[in-house]
């Protein structure tokens, strides 16, 4: 919170120190009287534009806005009859505020008007031309800076405070794009083993020779799905436009469909290539939704600086459950693309669908990152405080300008001051102001030397050439420039000559005091501005920096899930439907039985894809006891449960099952063995599980050198839970992996 809190009380000591000039020629007036109420009508302004205008929580365009700068208005003019001139810049908070409440198009306006009523005032209080001149700059001036200073204070802490919603925001967005990944990869591998194992089961006692080719298209399409799982896991690869056509065309074949291709797979950006396949693979599982489809045609044409993709059946009958939503999923991958679908029958009563896209339009895959919305933000505010820098900068130049008239007519002097002062300005402008410049190289000080020369070199010329008051571009640079101890230093020691050299003044006291504090508030403007508009530059890449973080760590649990739901569901597929493949001939009845079970576990496989991809997934102990039994014991081997746990939270219920279902997968790809031994217990507060099989290979340098990542993967949902996993050879080719969970928190 350093940032928001440094904005924050340079805010309120600027402020400070504008309000207390006016306090300053009060007194000198001998209206000592008075001085309660002014600085009462002074705490009065200060308080509704730090304690409110400055807080980024508040509405600048609601109706209590309105009222809050209607009551500074009245705070701002009705003590001018009472105080005269020492009141009159006090116009300067009501000249801010209403660039930050009112619209642009009467914000300027009013901006204008007030800063002319200053100067109306000033004349009428018997002021002369120069000191119009000087209270119109300097109000217009002073209004730019409560101005930026209080709009780059709110962004600062508003941009500081939304780094979690943004995170936050940027996990949304990859939460959807992962859930489109596993319904345009997976969704149709898995759907299809669904009505080809019915078929089988069907035909195992009818046609044994017709289920075997089924069986071995399930196995086909298992093993797919187990390759897009990695793929996916492995963050997104780019996905080939022809291998993805030639698969289609196998998986259409393969499903007894008489399939026409026609595609024109000239160059094409990569973006676009990974975009066509997701958006034929959608298109033909939305097609094949329509189960007794025996012709396809599929034709993809580029012209025109447009693709075409054509996709056409002969079915036009009632579509199956989720038509809808595939419909759905179509017509939100092509308005991504900027493209036009349509559905229809055409003039030889063929269903057809038709994309057509602009062939330099964006990927589908891309989602808006978080910081999208927001982007105006810092670029406004940073465009703010540059516009602002140069503005106040400039004002402060022209009102130095006119100290020194006060001070001398000479020609020859007043020239030379001012060209002391234009180098000043523009070195402020073009190096330490500048956005981009390196503030810790090396040429920095010898520059920061250089205008320590200039803005004190005046004094030489004549004795009261302090009173320019541009010192506080030198205060404020060293704050750039040095590190803070010295900065700081440098930046007191700035102020504490200014104060000096005014010695002779006291007499004087808005001159002998106020010096000093315009000094010291153009200092503060100066690295305010600056630093402000810097800092939304750095938090800008900060909350970047952290919306990619969540955004990897979001990668990593998605990749891990994969791996742990759907990983051994598929290789469960795969293995019951090499078994059944085996038995089809041999043993129907108990083929039928292993086919049964392949249906059942695509079933809860499509289920785990949806529950990955909402992020929310909640498994059964019980039932991932079950089906562990039934896997093992149809690779072969002898299974002994003990199993005893009674009730248990579910988070902890949830990470057993998961370890369960890793320590099964790893007997299945791993072992060689013919027994396996799982025991669940629950006991002194702690729940314990242990898979123990034999069977294991000679323990090779990777495996020392580190566990696979479905170990590190539990490893990590067990640490998550305040527990402890080990996996560990414990010779005789014997392998046990154990974990401990405290069921209380």
């Amino acid at each position: 919170m350093i940032a928001p809190t440094l904005a924050r009380a340079i805010v309120a000591v600027v402020f400070c120190g504008f309000g207390s000039i006016a306090v300053l020629w009060v007194i000198q007036e001998g209206k000592g009287t008075d001085i309660a109420l002014a600085v009462t009508c002074l705490a009065g302004l200060l308080s509704l534009q730090y304690f409110y205008f400055c807080r980024p929580q508040v509405d600048l365009h609601s109706r209590r806005a309105y009222a809050m700068l209607a009551a500074q208005a009245c705070l701002a003019y009705l003590p001018l009859p009472l105080f005269g001139n020492a009141w009159v810049s006090q116009p300067s908070f009501l000249a801010g505020s209403v660039l930050l409440v009112l619209p642009l198009s009467a914000a300027w306006p009013v901006y204008t008007a007030i800063v002319a009523s200053t100067g109306i005032s000033r004349y009428f209080l018997d002021g002369t031309w120069s000191d119009v001149v000087y209270i119109l700059v300097n109000t217009s001036t002073a209004g730019l800076y409560v101005y930026g200073l209080t709009r780059l204070a709110r962004l600062v802490t508003a941009l500081h405070e939304a780094r979690d919603e943004l995170a936050t925001s940027t996990v949304a967005h990859e939460r959807l794009r992962f859930a489109r990944d596993l319904h345009d990869l997976l969704g149709l591998s898995l759907s299809a083993i669904a009505p080809k194992g019915e078929l089988a089961l069907r035909l195992v006692r009818r046609n044994p020779a017709r289920a075997e080719r089924e069986l071995s298209e399930i196995l086909d399409i298992s093993r797919r799905a187990l390759a897009d799982v990695r793929a996916i896991a492995r963050l997104y690869r780019e996905i080939s436009l022809n291998e993805e056509a030639t698969t289609l065309a196998s998986m259409l074949a393969a499903s007894n469909v008489d399939l026409r291709v026609d595609l024109d797979l000239r160059e094409l950006p990569s973006h676009m290539r990974t975009t066509l396949s997701a958006l034929l693979r959608e298109g033909v599982a939305y097609v094949l939704r329509h189960r007794e489809v025996e012709h396809c045609e599929i034709v993809l044409r580029q012209e025109d600086g447009r693709v075409s993709v054509d996709i056409v059946n002969d079915e036009v009958g009632a579509g199956q459950d989720g038509e809808a939503d595939g419909y759905e999923n179509l017509q939100k991958m092509v308005s991504r693309m900027g493209g036009e679908l349509s559905v229809g029958v055409d003039p030889d009563e063929r269903l057809r669908l038709h994309v057509s896209v602009p062939v330099t339009a964006r990927s589908p895959e891309r989602v808006p990152t978080a910081t999208e919305p927001t982007e105006s933000i810092p670029q406004f505010a940073t465009k703010l405080a540059n516009w602002l820098v140069v503005a106040v900068f400039f004002g402060s130049f022209v009102q130095a300008v006119i100290r020194a008239l006060w001070v001398t007519r000479e020609f020859w002097d007043i020239a030379l001051v001012s060209a002391y002062l234009t180098a000043a300005l523009v070195m402020q402008l073009a190096y330490f102001s500048r956005p981009g410049t390196r503030l810790g190289s090396p040429v920095s000080y010898p520059l920061l030397g250089l205008m320590a020369l200039l803005v004190f070199l005046p004094s030489v010329q004549f004795q009261d050439a302090s009173w320019t008051g541009l010192q506080g571009f030198l205060a404020g640079s060293a704050l750039l420039v040095l590190r803070p101890a010295l900065g700081w230093g440098v930046f007191a020691a700035v102020a504490v000559a200014v104060t000096w050299s005014q010695i002779g003044f006291l007499d004087l006291l808005p001159r002998a005091i106020g010096l000093p504090i315009i000094t010291i508030d153009l200092g503060l403007v100066t690295y305010g501005l600056t630093w402000m508009a810097r800092t939304v530059r750095q938090l800008r890449a900060a909350r970047q920096e952290l919306a990619e973080v969540a955004l990897a760590e979001t990668r990593l649990h998605f990749a891990r899930d994969l791996h742990d739901l759907l990983g051994l569901s598929l290789s469960a597929i795969t293995l019951k439907s090499e078994l059944a493949y085996r038995l089809v001939m041999l043993d129907p009845d108990r083929a039928r039985t292993e086919l049964t079970e392949v249906l059942e576990i695509s079933r809860h496989a499509l289920a785990d894809v949806r529950s990955v991809a909402s992020g929310y997934h909640e498994m059964s102990l019980e039932e991932e006891c079950r089906t562990a039994e039934s896997l093992l014991t149809t690779a072969g081997l002898n299974v002994q449960m003990d199993v005893g746990y009674g009730e248990l939270p579910p988070e902890v219920s949830t990470v057993l099952a998961t370890v369960l279902r890793e320590g099964v997968t790893n007997v299945l790809r791993h072992s060689k063995g013919e027994c396996c031994e799982i025991t669940i217990r629950a006991d002194d507060g702690d729940a314990y599980l242990d898979v123990v099989n034999d069977g294991v290979t000679k323990q090779t340098d990777r495996d020392r050198g580190g566990w696979g990542s479905g170990i590190r993967n539990m490893s990590d949902r067990v640490a998550g839970l305040g527990g402890l996993l080990t996996a560990q050879y414990e010779g005789d080719g014997r392998f046990g992996l154990s974990a401990r969970i405290p069921t209380s928190h």
